[in-house]
């Protein structure tokens, strides 16, 4: 019995050996089709609600491809749009492969805004700067920049800390700073507030002077290089944290199972407070990026622009994917760049009128679609690492 046993294992083994390879195929399969599967019954469901609003998918194309990617103007303006998106979803990177729902991100990139907006009033703004420092453009703009990264860094780690030090869902206390974060924008910006000129009505700064305004590129009125330098170094930080460094190894194990992570000398609070102050700095320059751009340099009532919430976004469907991340961004960024010469585009030609928010939608669907998708790849094609082991199986029949 026990040389039986022996030849049937011995036999397994050598046919796992010569198998692997195509074993390790039939896993892989899967996870490739379980994003597809999601996006093309995403796609089914996207063009059966504009068919229900009386709209034809083939239109919706055009108008998006009209609005984002028709000419270099309108791909340098998309680009724009994409780099705040990119860098704040950077950011999430970190704190959801921790295992973190910084659900409060709209509010970090709200005080990045409003950190950025503070420098340009200390120090190209007032007739008397802190300390009589005079400094020139490039100065202002990396104090901008300081700026932001600190407010937004210091608004997630009040999350964090009331996450580690009062027992505070980050959900939670995350939701409730982006409504603080919010309002207290619109206080600097509103109703007389300090921040809004005299006399006027707008909810908004003035627009800043010239010395404090990124330099557009030749030809590109909303184009700056200095948010494309800045956006891949972030990148290129969050790819030797996540890949490289010891640090991002403890992040994933903590996002794994946190008490495990702990009790193998990962200091979890720590890490917490750190991956949540580390994602507050990208997005608070995110948040600069926003406010100093070409064709705003002012701080007004939306900072944001919803930038934040769709970077959750952008970070589920990216599975928390460094490498993943600036593609998928780009996608989002087209889809809502191209949002506006939808609804405009319908309502002129064919007189159908679209609500505005319907590309947020479909953007939750997609995101939806491929996370259900991948439950079911989980649930009825686990890969075979989680499977019981042929030889063990056999071992304990017998």
């Amino acid at each position: 019995m026990s040389t039986t046993t022996e030849q049937s294992t011995s036999t397994a083994k050598t046919s796992a050996r010569f198998a692997g390879p195509l074993d390790h195929l039939i896993d892989l399969l899967p996870t490739i089709l379980a994003p597809l599967a999601g996006v093309v019954v995403a796609l089914v469901i996207a063009v059966l609600i504009l068919q229900w609003q009386g709209g034809a998918a083939k239109d919706a194309w055009t108008y998006l491809y009209e609005g984002t990617l028709e000419s270099a103007v309108k791909r340098a303006d998309m680009t724009a749009y994409w780099m705040p998106l990119a860098i704040t979803s950077f950011g999430l990177v970190l704190t959801f492969t921790a295992g973190l729902w910084n659900i409060g991100v709209e509010g970090q990139l709200i005080m990045g805004a409003i950190g950025a907006t503070w420098a340009v009033r200390l120090f190209a703004e007032s007739d008397s700067p802190p300390l009589g420092l005079e400094m020139g453009h490039t100065a202002i703009l990396v104090t901008c920049f300081v700026f932001a990264a600190i407010s937004g860094a210091l608004w997630a780690t009040i999350a964090a800390s009331l996450k580690t030090r009062g027992g505070v869902n980050e959900i939670f206390g995350g939701v409730a700073l982006n409504f603080i974060a919010q309002t207290f924008n619109m206080y600097l910006v509103s109703n007389g507030g300090p921040w809004q000129p005299i006399g006027s009505r707008a909810t908004e700064t003035a627009r800043f002077p010239e010395i404090a305004r990124l330099t557009p590129l030749q030809d590109y009125r909303r184009l700056s290089a200095t948010t494309i330098y800045v956006t891949i170094g972030a990148f290129i930080v969050v790819l030797l944290i996540m890949y490289v460094s010891h640090w991002g190894l403890q992040l994933r194990a903590m996002g794994k199972n946190r008490r495990s992570a702990f009790l193998l000398g990962v200091r979890t609070e720590r890490n917490i407070v750190l991956s949540m102050a580390a994602c507050g700095t990208l997005a608070g320059l995110g948040g600069a990026f926003r406010v100093l751009a070409p064709d705003v340099v002012k701080l007004t009532a939306t900072p944001s622009g919803g930038l934040g919430f769709l970077a959750i976004l952008v970070a589920l469907l990216a599975a928390s994917s460094a490498i993943l991340t600036p593609f998928v961004s780009l996608v989002f960024a087209v889809l809502s760049k191209g949002g506006q010469n939808i609804e405009s585009g319908f309502l002129w030609d064919h007189d159908v009128s679209l609500d505005r928010s319907l590309v947020r939608v479909l953007e939750s669907t997609l995101v939806l679609m491929v996370v259900l998708a991948f439950g079911v790849r989980n649930r009825f094609f686990p890969p075979r690492s989680v499977q019981p082991d042929d030889d063990e199986e056999e071992i304990a029949r017998t």
